[in-house]
C-alpha cells in the first residue's frame, strides 16, 4: 500500500496543553487568593479592629496560603506525574512479558476506530515494531495518558502561588491606601466583587460557555465569603467585649 493510501489516526484522547493547564492554575489559584482573603478582611473589619491589625491579618494570611497551595500543587503534580510514569512502567512490562494479548489490544483499538482489516494489520505491525513507541501507544489510546506533556511540580507550584498574590491584592490594597477602616472595607468589597464577577467571565470564555453564567457562579462564590466574614466578624467582636 502507497504512503498515500495509509489511512490518519484520528485519537479520541483529549490532551490538555501545558497552556491549558496554566490556566486552570491561574483560575484557581486566583479565586482562592481572593475569596479567602476577602472573607478574612471583611471578618476582622466587622470585629472592630485598627486598620494596623487588619493589615497584619492580611498579609499573614496571604503569605500562609501562598504557600500552602503551592506546596499543595507541587505535591499534586508530583503524585500525578509519580502516577502516570508507574502506568507506563506497567505497561512496558505488559509488553514484554504477554506481547499477544498487547498486540490483541492494539488491534482492537485500530478496529474501533473502523480501520479495515488489512489497515490494521499494517497499522500493529508498526506500531509494535517498536517497545518504546508501542507503549506510548498504549498510555495514549487506552489510558489517555501523554507523557511528553507532564506538569512540571516547581513551575506549578509558583504559578499557583503567584495567582493566590494576585487574588489577594483586590481586598489588601484599599487597607494599604485608605486610612479609614469602613471605607477601606467598601473598596475591598467592590473590588472583590469586580474581580470575581471578571475572573468568572475569564473561565466562560476559556471554556466557550456563558460570560453571565461563569460571572455569576464566581461572584456568588465570593458573595458567601462576604456573608460569612460579616457573620464572623460579629460574632469575633461580641466574644471579645
Amino acid at each position: 500500500m502507497s504512503s498515500s493510501a495509509v489511512p490518519h489516526v484520528n485519537s479520541e484522547v483529549v490532551r490538555h496543553s501545558p497552556a491549558a493547564r496554566s490556566i486552570r492554575e491561574v483560575v484557581f489559584g486566583v479565586n482562592d487568593g481572593l475569596v479567602s482573603i476577602t472573607g478574612l478582611v471583611v471578618g476582622v473589619t466587622v470585629s472592630n479592629m485598627s486598620s494596623h491589625q487588619i493589615l497584619i491579618a492580611a498579609i499573614a494570611a496571604v503569605v500562609a496560603a501562598t504557600v500552602a497551595m503551592a506546596l499543595g500543587q507541587y505535591l499534586a503534580t508530583t503524585a500525578q506525574n509519580e502516577y502516570f510514569l508507574a502506568e507506563r512502567s506497567r505497561e512496558m512490562q505488559e509488553v514484554h512479558e504477554v506481547p499477544h494479548e498487547e498486540i490483541a489490544e492494539v488491534e482492537g483499538i485500530y478496529r474501533a476506530q473502523g480501520f479495515s482489516k488489512e489497515q490494521v494489520e499494517m497499522l500493529t505491525k508498526h506500531i509494535t515494531a517498536d517497545k518504546d513507541r508501542w507503549v506510548d501507544f498504549m498510555m495514549k489510546e487506552e489510558l489517555g495518558i501523554m507523557l511528553e506533556n507532564l506538569d512540571h511540580p516547581w513551575r506549578s507550584a509558583f504559578i499557583m502561588g503567584g495567582a493566590v498574590i494576585l487574588g489577594s491584592l483586590p481586598p489588601v490594597l484599599p487597607y494599604l491606601l485608605i486610612a479609614q477602616t469602613h471605607a477601606a472595607l467598601v473598596w475591598a468589597i467592590v473590588l472583590a466583587v469586580l474581580a470575581s464577577f471578571g475572573l468568572g467571565v475569564l473561565k466562560a470564555k476559556v471554556g466557550k460557555t456563558s460570560w453571565v453564567k461563569g460571572g455569576a457562579q464566581f461572584l456568588l462564590v465570593t458573595a458567601v465569603a462576604i456573608a460569612v466574614g460579616i457573620f464572623a466578624g460579629h460574632g469575633l467582636a461580641a466574644l471579645l467585649a
